[in-house]
């Protein structure tokens, strides 16, 4: 009878459902849905996320203890210092050589607020000159206090918000809570933020705000957030040619697209004259914050980080061939031709697709958008002038917002991307938080540790464990064998190069699931 087949075909489905939660996080939260326990997944995944940030908390940072420069956590104290204490004109010229201020006005404008609240607490903590390289307990506190604040304000209700206006893309109520604990709680970024010390989450959360008023088709919103991302951190450039090519495309619609224009571009210049307001009236007030923003004078890279131009640099001295200027323009050109076809087949799909869109290929636009996304800003982080370890973040969020689409490609990719900033974590004295994170990532999200999913190619998880090993291979012998006088940083060059290789190998595959999702 068909009430015999529909309460057979309840435990069937549940089975097929417990067949594919071979991933633990995902078991997790079939067992609350099973239980009837769904309100308490999200404040669960909450309130862990926010004690995994604090723990890591607990450890080194940038600088901690290394007079007379410190680290990234002393500049942002330091900006804290100096925005409280002058007036804006002078923010971008107050003693340059000891951490100058060189990021955008919005950033200024959060080391303002920081700094007003600081000096309410403490006035020692922010006092002009005399505070420098100050590690009180109490003034470390406050401002691992200000990243848990801003992000909790601004990164965390833009990945809940997103994945569940996605919901309908999603392949059930547990992908979605899976996807929004793996945003959450991706190592990476707790490690720089939270433990190495930096504000990349407002940065990243403003951006995740863009694309989440881009799946709600609110584009005059995408722009302004997008240009609250850029003001933040000019890092954000990274996604500056996707998002143009995604709201041009946009501008050629039927009936509305010329007045989308209009609005996107007075949009655009409302935000960026509205941030740059105090300086506004000098041209040398907005070229010093030019200079300062794009230090083109630093070179074509710092340290070792894992992109091309480093990697190369083994085999081809490059900046002993080239001057400054010229690698400036290699530099450029290469990005521009590693981003240019996701960018321009982004603008063909979107422009092709006019009028009203259906819910599925409403999603599916989504889903384009994040891969151009993700695609241009591992093309910048491999190709571009001046990149720094910790730029791999910006494709690494693209690339969670796919998570559920990309289940073992994001997985690997974190992976990866974590291994390739452990020079920068061992620095700052972060080894028991990484390793902490790097075997919790791989226990509760990634193939290594799991029974083989049938939906990931057995070559895929062959490869997955390989370059697992070789990275716990060279883990091991950097902590156990004596490099050669001769090569002092043999472990470091090893690390960039096979991360090297590896990021070339997933900007090749993204690009692939981009040209074949439409």
């Amino acid at each position: 009878s068909p009430k015999k087949a529909a309460a057979g075909a309840i435990p069937a489905a549940e089975n097929a459902a417990k067949a594919v939660d071979i991933v633990p996080i995902n078991s997790w939260f079939r067992f609350l849905e099973t239980q009837g326990a769904q309100g308490i997944a999200l404040p669960v995944t909450l309130l862990f996320a926010v004690l995994i940030r604090w723990s890591v908390a607990l450890h080194g940072y940038s600088g901690r203890g290394s007079p007379p420069m410190f680290g990234d956590y002393e500049a942002q104290r330091h900006w804290m210092e100096i925005t409280t204490h002058l007036p804006p004109s002078k923010w971008y010229f107050y003693d340059l050589q000891y951490w100058g201020l060189d990021y955008p006005p919005l950033t200024a404008f959060q080391s303002w607020a920081c700094g007003l609240v600081a000096n309410l607490i403490n006035p020692d903590w922010v006092a002009l000159d005399k505070s420098r390289g100050i590690e009180t307990h109490e003034s470390k506190l406050f401002m691992r206090a200000t990243v848990l604040v801003l992000d909790l304000a601004i990164f965390f209700p833009a990945v809940v918000l997103f994945f569940r206006f996605q919901k309908r893309a999603m392949d059930s109520w547990v992908s979605q809570q899976a996807s929004i604990f793996t945003a959450l709680l991706s190592p990476c970024l707790l490690l720089i933020d939270h433990g190495h010390f930096q504000y990349n989450s407002v940065m990243l959360g403003f951006f995740i705000w863009a694309v989440y008023f881009a799946a709600r088709e609110h584009y005059v919103r995408m722009a302004i957030l997008f240009c609250c991302a850029l003001m933040f951190k000019q890092m954000a450039l990274y996604y500056a040619p996707a998002v143009f090519f995604f709201l041009l495309a946009k501008c050629f619609q039927p009936n509305h697209g010329f007045a989308l224009f209009i609005k996107l571009g007075l949009a655009v210049a409302f935000t960026f004259g509205l941030l740059l307001l105090p300086w506004i009236q000098s041209p040398e007030q907005l070229m010093q914050i030019l200079v300062r923003v794009f230090p083109v004078a630093r070179g074509l890279y710092e340290d070792k980080v894992a992109n091309v131009w480093c990697a190369l640099n083994v085999v081809v001295k490059l900046r002993s061939m080239f001057d400054t200027a010229r690698l400036l323009r290699i530099a450029t050109a290469a990005t521009s031709l590693a981003f240019l076809p996701a960018c321009i087949h982004l603008f063909v799909v979107v422009r092709r697709h006019r009028g009203r869109l259906l819910p599925a290929v409403r999603d599916n636009m989504v889903r384009l958008l994040n891969y151009s996304l993700l695609n241009t800003s591992l093309a910048f982080f491999l190709f571009s002038f001046q990149v720094h370890e910790k730029s791999i973040l910006l494709p690494l969020i693209p690339a969670l917002l796919l998570a559920d689409d990309e289940r073992w490609a994001v997985n690997w990719f974190v992976q990866v991307a974590l291994f390739s900033m452990y020079p920068l974590l061992f620095k700052d004295g972060l080894q028991v938080p990484y390793v902490v994170l790097a075997v919790g990532w791989s226990v509760l999200r990634s193939c290594p540790v799991c029974p083989a999913d049938k939906k990931t190619p057995r070559i895929v998880f062959l490869l997955q464990w390989l370059t697992t090993l070789v990275m716990v291979g060279l883990h091991m012998a950097d902590m156990l064998v004596s490099p050669p006088p001769s090569l002092p940083d043999i472990f470091v060059v090893l690390n960039v190069v096979f991360s090297c290789g590896m990021f070339l190998f997933f900007l090749a595959y993204f690009n692939y699931r981009q040209f074949t999702l439409l």
